[in-house]
């Protein structure tokens, strides 16, 4: 059945889409799938987006475990059992975690391939890299996408289409392993051309890619931080990742320009979304 297009970016309608397919994946599975769900520091953005994790798997029958670790040796050691544990289909784990004894990003990479369903660990960035949707070790299963990416490219087609990215300019204003470095590399295998910025991007040059920008993502983690409006050309479609509020929603609605936000419009159900979606392949299915 042919899908039809909302012509907007609606993250709740694009939620619910997929929270209905992870639905059918567990009927379909046939038992409730295992899920580690590490929390390892109190920021507040992580704290909320646990409890909305684990509400989402209650209502979808998932056999999550709430586990809560103080430091970088703790976490070692509950990745290492988790990563054993038959049981346990998938982890997920809250960053920033801001350890002095191990970085974020060795942490990532601790993760069982097969159990990573947040996507970051660096066997499965290499297959989006390569854009392959499948693993090479004889299974036939799929790989595991990261999930903030995949959330926005997924909210994006349901708004425009499939085939909508192919020769639009994406920006990001953020170049995280969790956000900026993935997406860029998903749109860019979807034949958009993206523009990764950072903190030390030339502040003209950013003005200059916003104006060229068919589609701005920015996730910005700093209070104050906004982008000028007037600098957003029509047509253009913004999401705002940042949790501070990257964009003028006011100025965004009187220009008559799609925008997801903080908070009714926000990604992040999506991505939760898009990690449990990972969570099925990973138990199993094809």
């Amino acid at each position: 059945m042919p899908m039809t297009l909302t012509g907007r970016l609606d993250c709740q309608e694009t939620a619910r889409h997929y929270l209905e397919l992870v639905k059918a994946n567990v009927k379909k599975l046939g038992f409730s799938p295992g899920l580690g769900v590490i929390l390892g520091s109190q920021d507040a953005g992580s704290v909320t987006y646990q409890h909305w994790l684990m509400k989402d798997c209650e209502d979808l029958g998932i056999n999550a475990a709430e586990l809560r670790v103080e430091n970088g040796m703790q976490l070692v050691k509950l990745v290492a059992r988790l990563n054993q544990d038959e049981k346990t289909h998938g982890v997920f784990i809250f960053y920033p975690l801001r350890y002095t004894e191990i970085k974020d990003d060795e942490v990532m990479d601790l993760v069982d391939p097969g159990k990573d369903i947040e996507g970051l660990h660096a066997i499965n960035i290499g297959y989006l890299n390569k854009y392959r949707k499948r693993l090479e070790d004889g299974s036939q299963n799929r790989c595991m996408t990261p999930c903030t990416a995949r959330a926005i490219v997924k909210t994006l087609k349901r708004g425009f289409g499939e085939n909508w990215l192919t020769g639009k300019t994406v920006l990001v204003i953020n170049d995280s392993l969790r956000i900026g470095r993935p997406l860029t590399a998903m749109v860019a295998n979807l034949k958009a051309t993206p523009i990764l910025c950072h903190a030390a991007t030339n502040k003209e040059h950013l003005e200059g890619f916003i104006r060229m920008a068919d589609v701005i993502v920015s996730a910005v983690p700093a209070a104050g931080y906004q982008i000028n409006t007037d600098w957003i050309k029509d047509g253009a479609l913004c999401f705002d990742l940042s949790g501070e509020g990257n964009f003028d929603y006011e100025a965004l609605t009187r220009r008559g320009i799609p925008y997801t936000d903080t908070t009714k419009n926000s990604v992040g159900k999506v991505t939760r979304a898009m990690a449990l979606l990972n969570l099925t392949y990973a138990a199993g299915v094809e």
